[in-house]
């Protein structure tokens, strides 16, 4: 009795064994750890960082806040006065501009990071960049009055920012799919701006380091390459100047300046260099 047990008992072994190696329906254990395996294969996606490598070729920046102004000037009457320094008129006065952004000028690198494809071409990703803006601020003149003659004042002031901005984003088209096929280029992301900004109005003012959060939209078209046309909105307030004379009490001309508030918007061109390359058909 006890032999035919163990008679059983290998015969089984020994069924187990061959059935893991047959082929088909048979092979029950096998075929289903292949059908996961290419069940995950499926799922995923071409990453290629570099053909969703990105330019921003060219790009304004719109901003405009106010900006408060404190001046003391002082007017003489003849030039003996004004070489003795004696007899003069003098003038403080403060009065607020409205200061714009002039001359400005745009440009960044970045690419995109996929993080799940919800369609054949659509993407969740997360946008890496290195940007950098220069341009400078102005407003119109203005006319300070003294006893004889106006005091215009007019400035120029350099303003530049580099910064480093991580975005999540959806994205439709040619630039989720990595295919020519798909033409219309669609994304709309949020994200925060890591930025180094330097505002030179000659007062030896220290740079600043912000997190600028913001929100973006962008639309394009695969034309052989593809071009996108990007906005972007900045968003929250900042206080980008403040600055009073150490010497405010006997100190000449600009003696305080006060100047805070959004960084704007900002319009840019995007060419993606190695789409090129991009596949013709879409294969996944």
């Amino acid at each position: 009795m006890i032999h035919t047990m163990r008679n059983k008992a290998a015969w089984c072994l020994l069924a187990v064994f061959l059935l893991s190696y047959l082929p088909g329906d048979a092979q029950v254990l096998t075929g289903l750890n292949r059908y996961r395996k290419n069940e995950r294969k499926e799922k995923k996606f071409d990453m290629a960082l570099h053909k969703r490598l990105y330019v921003g070729v060219y790009g304004w920046q719109f901003m405009s806040n106010p900006m408060s102004i404190r001046v003391r000037d002082t007017r003489y009457f003849d030039q003996l006065d004004f070489d003795t320094k004696t007899s003069g008129y003098e003038i403080d006065t403060s009065f607020t501009v409205q200061s714009r952004m002039v001359k400005s000028l745009s440009a960044y690198l970045g690419t995109s990071v996929p993080l799940a494809m919800p369609t054949d071409k659509s993407m969740l990703c997360l946008d890496i960049e290195a940007n950098v803006l220069a341009g400078a601020l102005t407003y119109d003149t203005v006319r300070v009055p003294l006893y004889y003659k106006d005091l215009a004042l007019a400035e120029t002031i350099p303003f530049m920012v580099g910064s480093v901005p991580v975005s999540f984003n959806y994205k439709y088209g040619g630039d989720a799919s990595l295919s020519k096929d798909h033409r219309t280029l669609l994304s709309a992301g949020a994200g925060i701006a890591t930025s180094y900004i330097m505002i030179d109005d000659g007062t030896s003012s220290e740079a600043l380091i912000k997190a600028v959060p913001f929100v973006k939209a962008e639309v394009g078209f695969v034309l052989g390459v593809a071009i996108k046309l990007r906005g972007t909105a900045y968003l929250g307030n900042y206080n980008l100047i403040d600055y009073t004379s150490p010497e405010v009490t006997t100190a000449m001309g600009v003696i305080e300046r006060k100047y805070s508030g959004p960084l704007g918007y900002n319009l840019s061109v995007i060419v993606m260099p190695l789409s090129l390359g991009w596949e013709k058909a879409y294969v996944r």
